[in-house]
């Protein structure tokens, strides 16, 4: 039963956003089921999981305390949240506890699968439906001639096709490698751009290829400086709009932090804060900063935990370069708790886990 449910995930991963209704996402409802039924099988947990427990525990602690001073019922919403990050950190604990070791062998290739998928229907919606600006009536961003594909998020949709590249790289998958990077750069997304450089430019100081780097930096130079640009503002490499905005989201959320620097907001409510402390600001949309978020919701106790948790995790080659890369492009928007990241993450922490027991 669980692996049907996980097999399940990961053919629905790819759909992104078109699986999404109101404010429940199928893909959040798989992972709740199981989460639930990795739980009910009595599982052995690794010892990261103490760690992470005890960051989430106190995520309550904060939101409890919190609850009282807002006094809004939309609150509840933030502790849906920290019920949603709970049950994915249990991908983690069902790959290491349900998954025999040749399957986890093979969990690598089946993202590699996953990420080419997302890209595939991302130049679908490239090439037949380059303008989604109708979006915005949805409050998605209004973009134009970029490829969004299924997350409708340029940001998040480069950052999967990072990840994959990723596990090309290291699976010395080198046909997969370039048509995610061809992909990566029809999303015009500069933090994902930056983690891709990042990236190999770690892998060459690491004593790797010196070939592969050359070809896959020149031939990603070459498709940006061969990209149609300034057809909207999306596409335009020197555009300052959404950095001003950034910038602006920053210094919100570090006004949110300064108001309760030990232990935060509570989990998912930085919105509310902002209306609590009179912070202008024409829509909220939470931190575009996943370390600011973690300060902001949780406070410095709560960040303390959270590296506590990390620091704690088993790390293998795959893992910490990936994990690296999602912090880099934590730095510009909240990727490090978007849920298909969450979910990527998470798997790859079941593979380094402890816990690696062979079940039928």
């Amino acid at each position: 039963m669980g692996k049907i449910i996980f097999t399940t995930i990961l053919i629905t991963f790819p759909l992104g956003q078109l699986i999404k209704f109101g404010m429940f996402n199928l893909f959040d409802v798989l992972i709740f089921v199981l989460a639930i039924w990795t739980f009910l099988q009595k599982p052995k947990y690794p010892k990261w999981f103490a760690y992470f427990l005890t960051f989430v525990l106190f995520g309550l602690f904060s939101w409890i305390f919190n609850y009282f001073i807002f006094n809004n019922i939309l609150s509840f919403r933030g502790l849906l949240y920290l019920f949603r990050l709970l049950a994915y950190s249990y991908v983690a604990i069902f790959v290491s506890n349900f998954l025999g070791k040749k399957k986890q062998n093979s969990i690598p290739s089946i993202l590699i699968t996953v990420s080419v998928a997302t890209a595939a229907l991302g130049w679908i919606q490239y090439l037949f439906l380059p303008d989604v600006r109708f979006l915005k009536v949805f409050n998605w961003d209004d973009h134009l001639y970029r490829m969004v594909g299924t997350f409708f998020d340029p940001a998040f949709l480069g950052l999967i096709f990072v990840l994959g590249y990723i596990i090309s790289v290291f699976k010395k998958k080198n046909l997969i490698s370039l048509v995610l990077i061809a992909s990566l750069a029809f999303t015009y997304s500069r933090a994902s751009y930056l983690c891709f450089i990042l990236f190999n430019i770690y892998e060459l100081f690491k004593g790797k290829n010196w070939f592969r780097f050359l070809f896959h930096i020149s031939l990603f130079t070459i498709l940006i400086l061969g990209l149609p640009k300034m057809l909207s503002e999306g596409t335009d490499f020197a555009r300052t709009v959404s950095s001003y905005n950034k910038l602006e989201n920053y210094k919100q959320t570090l006004e949110i932090i300064k108001k309760s620097p030990v232990i935060g907001v509570g989990f998912n409510n930085i919105c509310l804060a902002k209306e609590k402390i009179n912070v202008t600001s024409h829509a909220c949309f939470g931190a575009d900063n996943s370390i600011l978020f973690i300060l902001a919701t949780t406070g410095i106790i709560g960040f303390f935990l959270f590296l506590i948790f990390v620091f704690r995790l088993s790390y293998f080659n795959l893992l910490s370069s990936t994990f690296f890369v999602v912090l880099v492009h934590g730095m510009f928007t909240n990727s490090l708790f978007y849920p298909h990241i969450m979910f990527w993450l998470f798997t790859l922490v079941g593979l380094g886990g402890e816990v690696n027991r062979k079940r039928s």
